[in-house]
């Protein structure tokens, strides 16, 4: 809104001559009016919801040894939660762009969060479809052990424009926002400071 108010400011636009006037000042209340209204609307329900009501870490993101290859330096995309068919939660509201399945991640499913997707694998059932619009905390799915897995649990990753990114850093980002930064943030038009290793710790009991 900020950039429309510069380009079209009402001095410039008083500027112009006759009928011009007139439409250019009616276009502008006509574009600020339905701005408002989106940018009011954007912010109903924008909340944080973890993506199972349990949250326990059995493994971290980035390079690990492999669980099941053994491989050393094997590069985690996501964090493995804790799970027993437990109802899986969509962390923020978006639209469902993928439900889909493969030999490595099982059964899984990714959403849209504007500039963000969030993965969910290994799921036993997908309670959702492509296409479908969810709220922070809607159930998707149950988890399972789909996949290539040593026993049940959640894969959950988060990317931001196609990378991935340490799912419990942006977790810990987005509890620390209200929700206008949230929505700002999500639409890539802040970027908050990385919070260091030791709030990460405090806020969450967890050190990976």
């Amino acid at each position: 809104m900020e950039i429309i108010r510069k380009k079209y400011s009402v001095a410039t636009l008083c500027a112009l001559p006759g009928k011009s006037k007139l439409w250019s000042l009616v276009l502008l209340e006509v574009v600020l009016l339905f701005l408002s209204i989106a940018h009011a609307q954007s912010f109903d329900g924008l909340s944080l919801s973890l993506p199972l009501r349990r949250f326990k870490i059995n493994s971290g993101f980035g390079y690990r040894t492999h669980p099941v290859t053994g491989i050393k330096n094997s590069y985690h995309t996501g964090i493995d939660l804790h799970a027993k068919s437990d109802t899986v939660l969509a962390i923020l509201p978006g639209k469902v762009v993928k439900v889909s399945s493969d030999e490595i991640i099982g059964n899984y499913i990714v959403i849209a969060h504007v500039a963000y997707t969030s993965i969910y694998g290994h799921l036993f059932a997908p309670l959702v479809r492509a296409g479908n619009l969810v709220a922070s905390g809607t159930p998707i799915a149950i988890s399972g052990s789909t996949g290539r897995v040593t026993g049940e649990h959640l894969h959950f990753g988060i990317k931001h424009k196609g990378v991935f990114v340490d799912p419990l850093r942006m977790i810990y980002l987005f509890s620390n926002m209200d929700k206008e930064k949230l929505y700002l943030f999500l639409n890539d038009f802040v970027e908050p400071k990385k919070p260091p290793d030791q709030a990460i710790e405090e806020r969450t009991g967890i050190n990976h």
